[in-house]
């Protein structure tokens, strides 16, 4: 549980939850009409993908200051 990308989580949860997100949201499955299904899913995927991306690059940056530090800690 030490690895989980919280802050990232965290700024997508707040995100779905604002007013924008919602809208996004709705837009993307219960609009009545195909071109804003498609826009509203396009953006949500794109959405998505940059909470994936960051949540990789927290990960990565959690794992690279652990092991730095734990580096640190066996030398001295």
């Amino acid at each position: 549980m030490r690895h989980v990308p919280w802050f990232t989580l965290a700024a997508f949860a707040a995100f779905l939850a604002s007013p924008l997100g919602q809208s996004v949201f709705r837009d993307s499955f219960v609009s009545g009409e195909k071109l804003s299904n498609d826009i509203a899913q396009f953006i949500l995927l794109v959405v998505l993908g940059i909470a994936i991306a960051m949540s990789a690059a927290e990960w990565a940056i959690k794992v690279w200051l652990r092991r730095r530090r734990l580096r640190s800690e066996n030398r001295g």
